[in-house]
């Protein structure tokens, strides 16, 4: 009679030098640190590099409000003079919750959408400062200054 799979058990015996398969617990707990160890390295860069960019995009925002004041003048045809000292929110739409926008020097806008030179500085909720320069005659805007610029917690250092 030929064995079959219900009278045959097994062909061949099992012995410790067949090779095993796989993983360890502790190679796979040692990976595991490995990777925790590397990510506790890299996050804080990360969420800084993230805050870096989010700050920034807020201060571009802050400038295309500044800079869009010639465009609004000329949609609606009348000129508009803004003295020096912070801009009140309900004139710049489309300012970032939060920021404030001040200028040191006063800024006129013609009907027809053209600017004065001016200069000022946006501030944001962490106290982030960044100057920038209104350039005439389009209204453009400009970030100015070589310098880093200061927060509010190294303007305390000094």
């Amino acid at each position: 009679m030929t064995p079959t799979s219900a009278t045959c058990r097994a062909s061949k015996p099992v012995t410790w030098a067949t090779p095993v398969r796989g993983f360890t617990l502790l190679e796979l707990v040692v990976v595991l640190a490995l990777l925790a160890l590397a990510t506790a390295l890299v996050a804080p860069s990360g969420f800084r590099m993230i805050a870096s960019w989010q700050r920034a995009t807020e201060v571009d925002a802050s400038l295309q409000a500044v800079a869009a004041l010639g465009s609004g003048a000329a949609q609606a045809g009348r000129a508009r003079a803004l003295e020096a000292g912070p801009i009140a929110g309900d004139v710049l739409p489309g300012l970032p919750a939060g920021w404030q926008v001040e200028l040191d020097a006063p800024l006129a806008i013609q009907a027809n959408g053209a600017c004065s030179d001016s200069h000022g500085r946006v501030r944001g909720p962490d106290g982030h400062e960044q100057p920038f320069q209104v350039l005439a005659p389009f209204c453009r805007t400009r970030r100015s200054g070589d310098a880093p610029a200061r927060t509010a917690s190294s303007a305390l250092a000094r």
